[in-house]
């Protein structure tokens, strides 16, 4: 079982460690709820160490991620971050990533549990491109989290009178990715709140912690776990890589159809131009249940009124902020009218949910 470069802090916290995906990260310190409050309402701080790193680099960098992922990367800017997907041939995602662009490199964020998949999937498609070098920074670069209406008052604290709050999907800092001191912050953020993804120098990364969770607490802000973080990104309606996306469940019935770019060819292409045309069969909605019950949980049969199965939940929970439960189900594309009800089985009962628009829940752009 791996842990972080935070580990010892978060047991220093007393947080409630569990294990998600090989890594020993905390669930929560004091409560996913209070957690999840402080969030919204204040800040919090996320250790995202478990998080994949990954440089691509080299004369045909380009055109090799421009193959592999079906980004807009022609018309990004350097300093510009973008979400995509690593497809394979049949258009389902590997994973969903971040892709940032530097002058002459791109760095990867990918998922925990798919880290070493995606390094080996790069890696074998760069013999194809001279040139590309792909090199796994997760070692090298540690990663964290400040989330919440309050986070750049936390980075003008860390950072001092540098600080310059950054456009939403931009970032910025100095990269020496051939020695141990590339710094960056990005506008970023799995929570539906305003905020900050940071990356640091892996030796400087616990007394950094220290300074950011120190401006934290100035702010009413606490450290919060992937309890919240869960809870957080559930609300907006960010997907989970193995819940609302994996190899059987493509970006188009996940509704992320937007960013695609159709206009030029990428893998996977053919198979998502075929499901487009044909008609999507399957489409992810929000769901929620408007008395109280049992929480819908991933797996769980969703039934029209009639009690004919039309498709399962991919995640649910009881929502902090709403204060009752919401779930995201992908269900027949014939069934998905906004304001239908439907049955959702739970441990053999059946319970009624409405069908929402998502996301459950949205920042105030005053924020």
């Amino acid at each position: 079982m791996q842990k972080t470069a935070l580990y010892d802090k978060h047991v220093e916290l007393g947080a409630t460690i569990t294990e998600f995906n090989g890594w020993l990260m905390p669930l929560f310190y004091t409560s996913i709820t209070e957690e999840h409050h402080a969030t919204r309402r204040a800040v919090g701080l996320f250790d995202l160490c478990h998080m994949g790193r990954i440089l691509v680099r080299g004369t045909k960098a380009f055109e090799f991620l421009n193959w592999l992922t079906p980004a807009r990367l022609r018309e990004a800017r350097v300093g510009q971050v973008l979400y995509s997907f690593l497809l394979t041939d049949k258009g389902t995602p590997l994973d969903d990533i971040t892709i940032y662009v530097g002058s002459d490199w791109f760095l990867l964020v990918v998922n925990a549990g798919n880290c070493a998949r995606a390094l080996e999937w790069l890696a074998s498609h760069a013999q194809e491109y001279e040139g590309v070098e792909v090199r796994d920074l997760s070692e090298q670069i540690g990663m964290m989290a400040v989330q919440g209406p309050r986070s750049d008052a936390v980075l003008q604290a860390f950072c001092g009178e540098k600080w310059e709050p950054l456009r939403y999907y931009t970032f910025s800092g100095e990269t020496h990715w051939d020695s141990a001191g590339s710094t960056l912050i990005s506008a970023t953020g799995y929570t539906g709140e305003w905020g900050y993804e940071l990356f640091l120098p892996a030796h400087e990364l616990v007394a950094a912690w220290d300074k950011v969770l120190a401006a934290v607490r100035e702010q009413g802000g606490q450290p919060a776990g992937l309890g919240a973080r869960d809870s957080l990104r559930l609300e907006a309606a960010m997907p989970l890589y193995g819940h609302e996306l994996s190899e059987e469940i493509t970006p188009l019935e996940a509704g992320l159809g937007k960013f695609i770019d159709w206009e030029k060819e990428f893998l996977g292409k053919q198979a998502l131009v075929a499901q487009r045309d044909a008609g999507i069969a399957r489409r992810l909605v929000g769901l929620e249940m408007q008395q109280r019950g049992p929480v819908p949980r991933h797996g769980y049969r969703v039934l029209a009124r009639d009690q004919r199965s039309i498709g399962l939940i991919t995640s649910g929970l009881h929502s902090p902020t709403l204060g009752n439960n919401i779930a995201m189900a992908l269900v027949k594309a014939e069934e998905t009218t906004l304001g239908n009800e439907v049955l959702v089985e739970i441990r053999g009962s059946l319970y009624p949910m409405i069908i929402v628009k998502r996301p459950f829940y949205k920042r105030s752009e005053t924020q």
